[in-house]
């Protein structure tokens, strides 16, 4: 192992880089997922199992190692003994080695005294004696060890939250795991079905994804560093830091040891008591099939007509016509909708303008023809013509019907309902009824045993595919495969979050805030809406519709993208007049980027470091980029959600990096205690500043983890009955003094600090509302490009390794090997070919590629195609990451099953920390926000018209 380089460093900051910004703060409100299922303490006849595969594996890579010196000794013996000996027993031996196979038994036997004259030799069969031995052991184990397993097996599968899990999936599924708990004799069927179960098990034990009763989520306040009582708000000090022992990077792995903290079997958070007592399951109706259903019978006009109308978008006139924005939705996937906007422009006759100021609040076709009558005309005639004319307008959907429940209703099957029943007809009278009972059954299900949740299940979607199929929206050849609701299991009473994080890791995760924006395309995305901004609308120019410079700012998302691919490493124009356009923006932040990743690769190559060998930000590296980043980039506030897991060791590990605001406790605000929605908006007001007018934009699209409440002032939405400010009551706005896009509420010339608290995309989002979206664009990071790609040859293609990314004690990203197609083909035939439980395939392959015995399968990042969003779609297609582990016989047993659903290659990721046993939780993770405000014009709250 190699020390850390602590002489690296960036050079100086130059004249024109920004200042030095205050350190980001932890926001003091935390969520805390944790999986509900724990693992047992390992079986005797596993641990024994266990051992001697490591040993194996450790013997495997000295047999490795030997075998080069081996073949030179081999070949240096020739002079003490014959050229027939050589030729007929030394040269087959030395080919044998040196393609790592086994010489045949005969050949050994014929080896004479050569091992007492070639020590290499003696040292190599003595290895591989205990090779032998110990597979004999294993092999005569695996029976022990796979009963042992599938003991454990077993009683997971009759926890009653993971039968409600697997009762969530499918039926099927969960008669498999049932089948799975059961004692006695097992039948093929059984075997055959394992793996599948086994894959689900591990999920349960070792993901914190918060997916049905597999996991549970809650919320807790987080002490101040210091350890002070009550976690306070505003910005924690450097000095408060330092004073906590944060400053001095004490605290676990702070030294920078590197590569010596290995993958552990209990976490620190592991133990924790949390109120599993509290714990209920929210249950909601898929949002995606109740629009689609509204769509399908709001498309009938004699239903249309009862329901108030309101325009598609603003209108916006000019040259004596009139253009919208109409919205269709491009296609229905499984939990969201696709909604994709196009523009229509007419002729600006007077009544389309007066129709357009009558809707605002939303009105029925019938009152809004009333309206449109001018007083005094004779009323049969005016009016028939102007129910006609309305009629026109909403068939060409201009006018667009007001759904009869709220945007963000979290019951909308009731209020749909009740506007059937109000129709007076029969047919939507029993139409009415049928709802009534998917949302019964949508109820029930959050309480319900397993049993009958499988039932309501597979009932919801039957009457689901029938109901959308009788109203014009077929669901197509699999409706069982049908997405009828979501289900969360929350806990709604606080926990105590006491010794959780300390102040050296406040201080590493606040500074991770500045790496996260050097390596977030956020930035990039500001200056090319800016710069699409200002080449349509002027310096200082104003877009009065926010709708109208949609597509625009949707297309810049897409070209920051392919900007940052061409910008990296290109340090050309870094000496311009600080990234005032895109072009130049884009050059200043690359060149930064460039040059710490240069940096930190050459200390690593210049310290003799391998793929073994932790990468290791330097402290004072990672510091200086307060004062290195360009001032542009710094005036906005931005706040990150770091997803975190602590190991045996200490260290933290940082599962993901995304954009903040809120955006991933606000699916649970209405479920958890009334605390968290007050320490979320005071948070937010904290790194917003004084006056600062926040607006949230809440778009659901189908998508029910974007269900969320108000936690901010104000509200931007398409309908005013909902949102205190509609879409015409904001306009978007070149700053000429910050020289960026800014949203302006248009009644009080106040600057709108956007913010968009969503779990969904904002990519795939209606591309009307990209402009609000990208007002802070930041969460989208990738630490990569940091760690050095190490290249060698296995069999069936190359084998990529890169090492671990550490940040202080920070784990930024775990050791990595991606293995290509061709290789895993190579590795699936040996472990057929070996047996039930093939241990010696995989100690050998353990030892050629150096992984753990623990990991996690991944498929391998998908090529990058033309458009971003596109890539976010194919992504959704990937089979989930899976945990193997590669010490566990049973695991080993479905190991080819697993492996064969990434026939074009895996990437295997170290479990760092691994599934904890004999503990409370299996796994749990802390998700914190943090916040940077501001650094330049945080006074200048309202706008200059």
């Amino acid at each position: 192992m190699n020390p850390p380089v602590p002489e690296l460093q960036l050079p100086a900051p130059s004249l024109r880089t920004g200042h030095a910004a205050p350190l980001p703060r932890i926001a003091p409100g935390a969520l805390v997922r944790t999986t509900l299922l724990s693992l047992p303490a390992e079986p005797r006849p596993a641990v024994t199992f266990r051992a001697a595969l490591a040993e194996l594996v450790a013997l495997e890579g000295r047999l490795a190692a030997l075998a080069p010196a081996l073949g030179d000794a081999l070949y240096a013996s020739r002079a003490g003994h014959t050229e027939d000996f050589h030729r007929d027993v030394v040269l087959p031996l030395r080919r044998a080695v040196h393609n790592g196979r086994d010489p045949r038994p005969a050949l050994l036997r014929r080896l004479n005294g050569l091992p007492d004259r070639v020590p290499e030799l003696r040292a190599w069969l003595a290895a591989r004696g205990r090779r032998e031995e110990l597979l004999t052991v294993l092999r005569s184990g695996a029976a022990p060890a796979l009963a042992a397993g599938r003991s454990v097996l077993a009683a997971l599968c009759r926890e009653p939250a993971f039968l409600r899990a697997a009762s969530f999936t499918s039926t099927d599924l969960l008669r498999a795991v049932v089948r799975a708990g059961q004692d006695g004799p097992v039948d093929r069927r059984a075997r055959k079905e394992e793996a599948g179960v086994l894959r689900h098990v591990t999920r349960a034990v070792a993901r914190t994804t918060p997916l049905s009763t597999f996991t549970a989520v809650s919320w807790g306040v987080l002490p101040r560093p210091s350890g002070g009582e009550g976690a306070g708000s505003g910005a924690w000090s450097d000095a408060e830091l330092e004073a906590a022992g944060a400053g001095s990077g004490a605290g676990p792995g702070a030294a920078g040891s590197r590569g010596v903290m290995e993958p552990g079997t209990a976490g620190a958070w592991s133990a924790v008591e949390l109120p599993l007592g509290s714990a209920l399951p929210t249950v909601r109706a898929n949002r995606t099939l109740v629009d689609t259903l509204f769509a399908a019978l709001a498309a009938d006009p004699r239903r249309r007509s009862t329901l108030p109308h309101r325009l598609c978008s603003s209108p916006r006139v000019s040259d004596g016509r009139v253009s919208f924005a109409r919205s269709r939705t491009a296609f229905t996937a499984a939990r969201f909708l696709a909604v994709e906007d196009d523009e229509v422009t007419l002729g600006a006759a007077e009544p389309l303008l007066r129709l357009a100021e009558l809707c605002d609040p939303p009105a029925t076709p019938a009152a809004l023809a009333q309206m449109l009558v001018p007083a005094g005309e004779a009323q049969p005639e005016a009016l028939d013509a102007a129910s006609a004319f309305v009629r026109q307008v909403c068939d060409a959907g201009l006018l667009v019907p007001v759904e009869p429940f709220g945007p963000q209703d979290p019951e909308p099957l009731p209020p749909l309902a009740r506007w059937l029943r109000e129709s007076g007809a029969k047919q939507d009278h029993e139409l009415a009824l049928r709802i009534d009972e998917l949302s019964t059954f949508t109820d029930e299900f959050g309480t319900a045993e397993p049993g009958r949740r499988a039932a309501l299940l597979a009932t919801l979607r039957d009457r689901w595919a029938t109901l959308l199929d009788e109203v014009g929206h077929t669901v197509g050849a699999a409706p069982g495969r049908l997405t009828v609701l979501s289900e969360d299991v929350v806990m709604r009473r606080p926990v105590p979050l006491d010794g959780f994080l300390d102040g050296a890791d406040h201080r590493a995760v606040a500074e991770l805030g500045f790496l996260a924006e050097v390596f977030d395309l956020g930035p990039v995305i500001r200056r090319q809406v800016r710069d699409s901004f200002v080449e349509r609308y002027g310096p200082g120019g104003v877009c009065p519709h926010v709708w109208d410079f949609g597509a625009a700012a949707d297309e810049a998302w897409q070209r920051a993208a392919r900007a940052v691919d061409a910008a990296d490493g290109d340090t050309a124009g870094a000496d311009g007049d600080d990234g005032s356009t895109a072009a130049d923006g884009v050059r200043r932040l690359a060149a930064l980027r460039a040059e710490l990743v240069a940096a930190v690769h050459r200390a690593h190559a210049d310290s003799g470091g391998g793929p073994d060998d932790d990468v290791v930000l330097p402290d004072g590296l990672v510091a200086a980029l307060r004062s290195r980043m360009p001032s542009w980039a710094m005036r906005r506030p931005v706040s990150y959600t770091g997803f975190l897991q602590r190991t045996p060791g200490g260290m933290l590990c940082v599962n993901h990096v995304y954009g903040g605001w809120g955006r991933f406790i606000s699916r649970f605000l209405d479920s958890l205690d009334p605390g968290a929605v007050r320490e979320t908006a005071v948070a937010v007001s904290d790194a917003l500043g004084p006056g600062a007018r926040a607006a949230q934009v809440r778009p659901v699209s189908g998508f029910n983890a974007n269900l969320h409440p108000l936690f901010v002032r104000d509200e931007i939405g398409a309908d005013r009955s909902y949102a205190s400010l509609g879409m015409d009551d904001v306009e978007l706005v070149h700053d000429p003094v910050g020289d960026e896009v800014r949203v302006r509420v248009k009644a009080t010339g106040e600057w709108a600090e956007v913010l968009y608290a969503g779990v969904f995309a904002p990519l795939l989002l209606q591309p009307r509302l990209a402009p609000l979206l990208m007002d802070h664009p930041h969460g989208i990071t990738d630490f990569g490009p940091l760690v050095p790609r190490h290249r060698s040859s296995v069999p069936g293609g190359d084998l990529v390794r890169t090492p671990r990314l550490r940040h202080r004690h920070l784990v930024l990203r775990r050791r990595r090997w991606e293995l290509a197609g061709g290789t895993v083909a190579v590795l699936l035939g040996e472990l057929a070919a070996e047996g039930e439980v093939p241990v010696g395939t995989v100690a050998r392959w353990r030892a050629l590629l150096g992984v753990p015995d623990q990991l996690y399968l991944h498929a391998p990042p998908p090529r990058r195609g033309e458009r971003v969003d596109e890539d976010l779609l194919r992504a959704l297609d990937r089979p989930k990451p899976q945990y193997v582990d590669l010490g566990d016989a049973l695991h080993l047993r479905c190991l080819g099953k697993w492996l064969a659903r990434h026939p074009g290659g895996v990437v295997l990721e170290e479990a760092l920390p691994a599934p904890a046993r004999g503990e409370q939780h299996a796994a749990v993770e802390l998700v914190v926000e943090t916040y940077r405000a501001g650094q330049a014009h945080r006074a200048r709250r309202r706008g200059e018209r």
